[in-house]
């Protein structure tokens, strides 16, 4: 999605939505490090977050953030949170054709959108039907062939899949996308 698709919507559905992104993010950073000090190793397991719009607009639901997407994307969903600061505590309004700052908040949805493993759709915002699938495989050792996501080539969709193994023997095949036919 190109961040240009967000000047087309209204502009106070644009600001409501900088401030939903902004909150989101200072909610994901603030429970990962509870649980951080909490412990001292990261349990995979997901958390809860707040709730908010996700799915099709208007739709409304828990989110559930993922810890390991959390650690890994942290720097880029602070810096993010940072430069929207101004926008989402409502001292800046947001101009719908600035595109600098369009950029940034496209950015800071992806990454929530990352962690969140659901898409943030702004009110009056007209986003493509896409296909979301994740898959991952953690094991040992490979002799023959595993893959994180096996299937056919998608037209359109955001794939993930992650393959985690300690030894690949000779012939073994480790994939973490598999798209053939």
């Amino acid at each position: 999605m190109d961040p240009i698709t967000l000047a087309g919507i209204t502009a106070v559905a644009l600001n409501e939505g900088v401030r939903f992104l902004y909150d989101q993010a200072g909610e994901v950073l603030r429970n990962y490090r509870e649980r951080r000090a909490a412990t001292t190793e990261l349990p995979p397991e997901l958390f809860e977050a707040s709730s908010g719009e996700s799915g099709e607009p208007g739709e409304s639901r828990q989110l559930v953030a993922d810890l390991d997407t959390v650690a890994r994307l942290e720097p880029e969903l602070r810096g993010l949170r940072r430069d929207l600061g101004e926008y989402g505590q409502g001292v800046d309004l947001v101009d719908p054709r600035d595109s600098e700052v369009l950029a940034l908040v496209d950015g800071l949805r992806r990454t929530l959108e990352a962690v969140y493993g659901a898409s943030i759709v702004f009110l009056g915002e007209p986003r493509p039907d896409t296909v979301r699938v994740r898959g991952g495989v953690e094991v040992q050792e490979v002799r023959g062939y595993v893959a994180g996501v096996r299937g056919l080539p998608a037209s359109t969709g955001d794939i993930t899949g992650t393959v985690r193994a300690d030894t690949v023997e000779e012939g073994g095949r480790a994939i973490g996308v598999d798209l053939t036919e």
